[in-house]
């Protein structure tokens, strides 16, 4: 097939697609036999599960969900791939570049069905040793999302051969990053986990609408348009074009202080603790189901009923129900160092003997700001190619950013709430204890 018949197959395509109206992409096109995925119960249980937890308790509008999220990462998936093979044509065959849009739009879309009720806020209440992934992978094995995926793959079988088969089995595979044994499959999941990838480039600028924020915006359009690939050998690494430098660090401070200033914020991360005590107090064994049968039934609607039913007989639930946020006393810089951890620590334990430590929360909110190796090579998993005009030889975004270059500390943020009781005296110690360690 050469490159103006899959033109032609596209828009033959786009006759039968159908269009969701997204707040962030404008229209946005699905086609027919992904409109059945999207149909599915595992896919609409994500319209009850917000995209941010409890996030709207302190920015009223973060009411969007996982669903919209799902959607808007397979537009820009389709969008950056469409991108990289018109820049670096010889890249793959025509064959190639429509089945693996078509597996790249999949795994894009049901990236997040595994989310738990209020996505990160409780997930460390999943069976011991799982994350949303490993329930991600079984609901598209285990559930008729899996004959959906037959179905496409029988398509594409007709159209190109057994070569191009998609199956369950596969997607699952190069999301995880088990499908090694094709250099391609490892490229394709640059595209949904790495420093570039579309599931941080949409919900960067879902979350800054619906909270209302200005933080997490970016230049999308230049960044996309400078998207590339390097060849080296067999590998193939997803690159950015020198002209992209300045949207790519935009990107990067984006997520910075989207974290620092709304993932992380003192009210949000105290209300998700006690969403987890709820849990883990009033949950079978205080874990999610492991049976995806089972899990598939919840959802936010189910668990804020829980906390609801419970609101005269459970403090968490009451705090949650009554937004009753304790005070943060003591708040560290955003990237403790040392002597500030050791601060951090010293206070902490005065203030248990002070207070009591069952009236106290303690908080460690942890981030590495990026993960971009510092060294100028190319072959490591994180790395970032720059294409350079006058070399054939790519440099990487470490070279070419000292923005980039600088962002090495993590984020830490160590706080401590204390309860209504004892707050005011927690706080007049907390202020006493500062001046004296800073005179």
């Amino acid at each position: 097939m050469t490159l103006d018949e899959l033109m032609f197959v596209r828009a033959v395509m786009i006759l039968t697609l159908s269009h969701f109206r997204d707040p962030i992409h404008g229209f946005i096109e699905v086609r027919p036999w992904e409109e059945k995925i999207i149909d599915s119960k595992p896919f609409q249980r994500l319209r009850g599960i917000k995209q941010l937890s409890l996030t709207y308790l302190v920015y009223h509008g973060a009411e969007h969900t996982r669903f919209g999220h799902s959607l808007g990462v397979m537009h820009l998936a389709t969008r950056a791939f469409r991108v990289v093979t018109s820049n670096k044509e010889t890249l793959f065959s025509t064959e190639k570049i429509a089945w693996y849009e078509q597996i790249l739009r999949l795994i894009a879309l049901m990236h997040d069905l595994g989310h738990a009720p209020f996505s990160h806020g409780s997930e460390s209440v999943f069976p011991d040793g799982q994350e949303h992934e490993d329930f991600t992978e079984k609901i598209i094995l285990k559930t008729e999302i899996a004959d959906f995926i037959n179905e496409i793959g029988r398509e594409f079988v007709v159209k190109y051969g057994e070569v191009c088969n998609i199956t369950p089995e596969l997607i699952c595979s190069i999301y995880q990053g088990r499908s090694t044994g094709n250099p391609d499959f490892i490229f394709l999941k640059k595209f949904m986990d790495s420093e570039l990838d579309c599931d941080k480039m949409d919900y960067l600028l879902r979350d800054s609408v619906y909270c209302g924020v200005n933080y997490g915006k970016y230049d999308l359009e230049r960044l996309l348009s400078t998207l590339t690939a390097y060849q080296q050998g067999q590998n193939t690494f997803l690159a950015i074009e020198k002209g992209g430098i300045h949207a790519f660090e935009e990107f990067v401070l984006a997520r910075y202080f989207m974290f620092v200033q709304v993932y992380f914020h003192k009210a949000r991360r105290f209300l998700d603790k006690m969403l987890v005590d709820f849990l883990a107090q009033n949950l079978p064994d205080g874990r999610y189901p492991d049976n995806v049968e089972e899990y598939l039934h919840w959802n936010d609607a189910r668990v804020w009923n829980m906390i609801e039913n419970r609101e005269s007989s459970n403090e968490s639930a009451m705090r949650l129900i009554g937004r009753k946020i304790m005070k943060c006393v003591y708040e560290s810089p955003v990237h403790s160092d040392r002597a500030q951890i050791q601060m951090y620590n010293l206070i902490k334990s005065d203030l248990k003997k002070l207070c009591g430590e069952a009236n106290l929360i303690f908080d460690s909110a942890d981030k590495m700001t990026h993960k971009i190796p510092l060294k100028y090579e190319i072959d490591s998993e994180q790395a970032i190619p720059i294409i350079l005009d006058h070399s054939e030889k790519p440099s990487t975004i470490s070279a070419e950013s000292g923005i980039i270059k600088k962002m090495t500390e993590p984020i830490n943020i160590l706080r401590i709430y204390a309860h209504e009781n004892s707050a005011k005296d927690a706080a007049a110690f907390v202020k006493e204890r500062m001046k004296d360690m800073n005179e």
